[in-house]
């Protein structure tokens, strides 16, 4: 009886606790959907899994966010996280790059962490989950390439060199201890 009334009593406290959080929300509303987001210039993870739009909890302030997918020109806008409230990037499409001529080589990403960003000689790629099937992976011209993976926030999980050979695929493979 006692435990019952005090979960009662404490319900109210966390809810008011909840409302009144210092932190607020971004939500992304980008096409192509799996867009990388970055706040400032960090890896925030993509907008979108499964297409299921992504929010992230943010403290209040103003931020550049930057869309950027491999097969687009990059898109950035201003926005102002306000605590307790959910900003939205309104509905953005990033204009398409030309398509690439081939030959190509094939890179695929494995990790842990499948929303970890991947950049090719620094530059954003996709995310893991983009390049770790039997599908899917990172169409290259041949040539010598670091790989990085990057964790939302900026965290770099593994950096690699390799050297794609046409028709060929390389991997790339963070164990769970590096």
């Amino acid at each position: 009886m006692k435990r019952t009334f005090l979960v009662l009593c404490l319900a109210p406290v966390m809810l008011l606790a909840e409302g009144t959080s210092n932190e607020g929300y971004l939500k992304v509303n980008v096409t192509p959907d799996k867009a990388g987001v970055f706040l400032d210039g960090v890896y925030m993870g993509p907008a979108a899994r499964f297409a299921h739009t992504l929010k992230y909890k943010l403290p209040p302030g103003k931020y550049q966010i930057t869309m950027s997918d491999p097969r687009c020109e990059d898109a950035t806008v201003s926005v102002t996280i306000e605590a307790g409230k959910t900003a939205e990037v309104p509905p953005t499409t990033l204009k398409p790059k030309p398509e690439p001529k081939g030959p190509f080589g094939l890179i695929k990403v494995i990790a842990p962490n499948n929303v970890g960003g991947v950049f090719l000689n620094g530059e954003y790629v996709g995310h893991v989950d983009e390049f770790d099937n039997s599908v899917e992976g990172l169409l290259v011209p041949p040539g010598t390439y670091t790989v990085l993976i990057e964790a939302a926030g900026g965290d770099g999980l593994l950096e690699e060199s390799v050297t794609v050979v046409a028709d060929k695929t390389v991997v790339v493979q963070q164990t769970p201890t590096q």
